[in-house]
C-alpha cells in the first residue's frame, strides 16, 4: 500500500465519519425542537388557564360591587 492510498483511505473514512456526524447533528437538532415546541405549548396553556382565572375573578370583583353598590 502506497502512501498515496493510505492518504485515500483517511480521507474517505473521514468523510464517512463527518458524514454520520451531519446525520446524527440533524436528528439531535429536530429532537430538540420537538422537545421546545411542547414546552411552549406547555407555557401557553398554563398562561391560557391563568387568564381564565383572572377573568373569573374580575368577573366576580364585578358582581361583588354592583350587589354591594360600591362602583368607584
Amino acid at each position: 500500500m502506497d502512501l498515496q492510498d493510505t492518504f485515500y483511505v483517511m480521507g474517505i473514512v473521514y468523510m464517512a465519519i463527518m458524514f454520520i456526524l451531519m446525520i446524527v447533528a440533524v436528528f439531535v437538532a429536530i429532537s430538540i425542537k420537538k422537545k421546545i415546541n411542547a414546552i411552549h405549548d406547555t407555557i401557553e396553556q398554563k398562561l391560557h388557564k391563568v387568564t381564565e382565572i383572572i377573568a373569573a375573578g374580575q368577573a366576580v370583583a364585578d358582581a361583588t360591587k354592583k350587589v354591594f353598590g360600591k362602583d368607584k
